[in-house]
């Protein structure tokens, strides 16, 4: 892995639902003397006032708010680690807006969560290791998160982030935390 020089300290973690992202990220919280940002789909989710994403009136700005948001607090904060990103909002994109909006809408929304992935300094990728648990919050289909999970192998090759991305490979906790912390 190299580490790029002169960049801050930026760490996200992305999958697809259910991999153990939102607990990997409490776990390094205590570990990782970094500002934390949470996962920012379920915070304007609430503030919008939807218990869930199928409440959702308008998903496409609903997506928009969500990618604004993440980069807003990623630019405010300068080192963090991150319980989604930029990446994740992409892949979202793809999954549900990309063909029903208009080119130059996709284009412009690409480039912005592309061009702030290349600020992050360390990707931690989790594959669907382990059974993921229904949370009420997302879609827990297994295809559908097979789908995602080809959109971030797919997108973490072809925007050539994989000097900076590491894969988790284990499903227990305390491995993977320690996994993280070796290769930060």
């Amino acid at each position: 892995m190299t580490i790029l020089k002169g960049i801050p300290k930026r760490i996200v973690i992305i999958g697809s639902a259910g991999t153990g992202k939102t607990t990997l990220f409490e776990a390094l919280q205590k570990k990782i003397k970094l500002k934390p940002i949470k996962e920012q789909a379920r915070v304007v989710c609430k503030e919008l006032g939807y218990r869930n994403i199928y409440e959702i009136e308008d998903p496409n700005k609903f997506r928009l708010l969500v990618l604004e948001r993440q980069i807003k607090l990623e630019e405010k904060l300068k080192q963090f680690i991150s319980d989604r990103s930029c990446i994740d909002c992409w892949i979202h994109w793809v999954r549900w807006s990309y063909g029903i909006h208009k080119t130059f809408e996709s284009e412009k929304y690409f480039k912005t969560a592309f061009l702030q992935s290349l600020k992050y300094s360390h990707i931690i990728y989790l594959p669907r290791l382990i059974t993921s648990k229904e949370d009420g919050f997302r879609w827990n289909n297994e295809d559908y998160q097979n789908q995602i999970d080809r959109l971030f192998k797919a997108t973490l090759l072809k925007w050539q982030l994989m000097n900076r991305t590491y894969i988790i490979r284990s499903s227990n906790l305390k491995e993977r935390v320690k996994e993280v912390l070796d290769f930060s």
